[in-house]
């Protein structure tokens, strides 16, 4: 007998966790023009190029310089080149660690806004674009939890203390700098237990895992050289007592009958869908409501009116979009009502009735949206007054 979600219809509130894995794809597709510099992001299968790795690997007598995996894990597995190693090593993490987000909001942006506390997102990636994405919106909305499961250029660790944070900070416990994550390279043979800031990494995802009502898996491949992270993440998903009711959605731009092939062990009967684009999912679709607006349709056979994220043009005019939602969240119970879209605010167009909660922000929600400047008094504001700031992340060890 499959569980239901932790959903109640009295307040419309579910707190089951949508679960978000982001693979390479997904940092190519948020930044497909590159960084705030133009630097490009690279997959797997261009990273020798991106990082100009060709002549060295060609000089320690590799003839084949395109595959990175299969490269490196030779590399590892042989014990050979140590040093071709050490210099490639050195390049990808002055190569990630240099990238910079836009002023402009990010498809990242809107991935964290659109997720709360409950949820969660666990990427497979280096660059830094997520964990600074989490730093710029953090003081404005209660975010998701996020996860790092190969090391990540932008999150360091005080493993002592057992303490997470970003890279610049201190621990909150000893003082101490907090030092660089290990980054966990492409081998064939991963040892997910070796390193305790990414085994602690794993477990949080794991939990998460087991208890979520979404799964939305965004640019990852499940490579052959990631065999045991596929399975890591099917022992989570696969003990969720939910799975029979939950959504699994894959975001990539392969053929649904591939995609269905390679995540066929993730997927109950026809309870998933395939998209090439992150905005048609049920998360920017219904942003810090998608798990609520699954219950609905689907347990309540009441669907709830769609509510896209539209395009801005500053943090400023999405932080001011999402506003209702969070006043929403501060009553703790959730209407279904749609944001104001861009075309509401035209001229011509009819006034709306204002709905439960979001008196206090529609007029200066209808200047954030023509882009006048953003009240700092507002930051991370409601009608009780400001809200606490975030963590600076989930301490996962």
């Amino acid at each position: 007998m499959p569980q239901l979600p932790a959903f109640n219809p009295l307040t419309n509130v579910n707190e089951s966790p949508h679960v978000v894995i982001l693979g390479a794809g997904a940092s190519r597709a948020a930044f497909p023009n590159g960084d705030a510099n133009g630097s490009r992001l690279p997959l797997m299968v261009d990273l020798v190029g991106c990082l100009g790795l060709g002549q060295a690997f060609q000089a320690a007598g590799f003839q084949k310089t395109v595959d990175f995996e299969a490269l490196y894990d030779e590399l590892a597995t042989t014990g050979m080149h140590r040093s071709l190693r050490e210099e490639i090593e050195a390049k990808v993490w002055s190569y990630f660690d240099r990238l910079q987000l836009p002023d402009a909001p990010t498809l990242y942006d809107c991935l964290l806004l659109s997720m709360r506390p409950k949820d969660c997102i666990a990427t497979f990636n280096w660059d830094p674009f997520l964990a600074k994405a989490f730093l710029r919106n953090r003081e404005f909305a209660p975010l998701p939890k996020i996860l790092f499961l190969h090391g990540n250029v932008a999150i360091a660790v005080c493993i002592k203390d057992r303490v997470k944070g970003f890279s610049g900070d201190t621990c909150s416990n000893c003082g101490a700098p907090l030092q660089p994550t290990n980054l966990l390279y492409p081998v064939r043979r991963k040892n997910y237990k070796s390193d305790p800031f990414i085994f602690a990494e794993w477990k949080e995802l794991e939990a998460s895992l087991q208890q979520g009502y979404m799964l939305t898996i965004f640019g990852y491949a499940a490579p052959a050289t990631d065999v045991e992270a596929v399975d890591l993440l099917l022992r989570g998903w696969g003990d969720n007592p939910t799975f029979e009711l939950a959504q699994v959605n894959i975001v990539d731009i392969k053929p649904e009958e591939e995609l269905r092939k390679t995540w066929e062990r993730f997927l109950c009967r026809t309870h998933y869908g395939t998209t090439a684009n992150l905005g048609t999912t049920w998360l920017l679709r219904h942003p810090r409501r998608s798990c609520e607006a699954l219950a609905m349709a689907t347990l309540q056979n009441d669907p709830w009116q769609e509510n896209p994220v539209p395009r801005f043009k500053s943090l400023a005019q999405l932080h001011a979009w999402i506003a209702p939602l969070l006043a929403e969240e501060n009553k703790g119970r959730f209407t279904g009502n749609p944001c104001l879209q861009p075309q509401d605010f035209g001229g011509n167009a009819p006034e709306k009735s204002p709905t439960a909660g979001t008196n206090w922000v529609l007029g200066w929600l209808k200047a954030m949206c023509k882009g006048r400047p953003y009240p700092s008094v507002l930051r991370g504001t409601g009608p009780k007054g400001r809200q606490p700031l975030q963590p600076a992340l989930h301490c996962g060890l």
